[in-house]
C-alpha cells in the first residue's frame, strides 16, 4: 500500500466504509448522507462519490466476503435443527464475526434492520441472517426461532451497546455469548 509524503495512509475507501458503517450504526442509515461522511473524514464530497456512488453502494462493497462465511455458517447447521454441540460451535464463530472484519457491518445491519430491509443490496445480507436464525434455533417452532433470534441480537447487543450496558467490550462479549448459549441450550 502506498503513503502519503506526510505519512497517512491512502486507504480512502477503506476509510470511507468504516465511517460510514459506524455513522449508519449510531445515527441510523437513513439519516446518514455521503456528505456528512465526507465532512467526518475531513475529505472532499468528491472524493467520497468516486469510490461510492450511494450510501447503498457502501453496503454493498462491505458484503463481499461476509455472506459466504454467513452461508457457510448457515449449512454447518443442517439438517436442522442440530445438535446442541454445533449450535454452539456457529455462536461462537457468529460472535467471532462481530468481534472480527464484519462486525460493524453486522452491527449496522441489525441496528437498521427495518430501514435496509427494502433495499436491493441489504436483502441478501437480511436473507442470510434470517437463514442462519432458522437454522440456529433448539427447534423449529416458534419457540426455538425466537430464542436464535433473541441469541444473534444478544451478540450484537453485546457489540453495540457498550455505553448502555457497561463494563469492557471483553466482558460484554462473554455475558453475550453466554446468554446467548442459555437461550439455544432450553428446549
Amino acid at each position: 500500500m502506498s503513503e502519503r509524503a506526510d505519512g497517512r495512509r491512502t486507504d480512502t475507501r477503506d476509510r470511507i466504509r468504516a465511517t460510514a458503517l459506524e455513522m449508519f450504526t449510531t445515527q441510523g442509515y437513513e439519516r446518514t448522507t455521503l456528505a456528512e461522511v465526507a465532512d467526518r473524514l475531513a475529505i472532499t464530497r468528491p472524493a467520497v462519490y468516486h469510490h461510492f456512488r450511494s450510501k447503498e453502494d457502501v453496503l454493498t462493497s462491505s458484503y463481499g466476503r461476509l455472506l459466504p462465511e454467513l452461508a457457510e455458517l448457515t449449512e454447518s447447521l443442517q439438517p436442522s435443527p442440530a445438535p446442541w454441540r454445533r449450535r454452539s460451535e456457529a455462536l461462537d464463530r457468529f460472535a467471532a464475526l462481530i468481534r472480527g472484519e464484519h462486525g460493524a457491518l453486522l452491527v449496522c445491519a441489525r441496528v437498521n434492520e427495518h430501514a435496509l430491509a427494502g433495499l436491493p443490496a441489504a436483502a441478501e445480507l437480511l436473507h442470510h441472517l434470517d437463514a442462519l436464525t432458522r437454522s440456529l434455533g433448539p427447534g423449529t417452532d416458534i419457540d426455538g426461532r425466537m430464542r436464535a433470534r433473541l441469541a444473534l441480537s444478544t451478540l450484537v447487543m453485546a457489540e453495540s451497546r457498550g455505553a448502555q450496558l457497561g463494563g469492557t467490550a471483553e466482558e460484554r462479549a462473554t455475558a453475550g455469548l453466554a446468554l446467548a448459549r442459555e437461550l439455544l441450550n432450553r428446549k
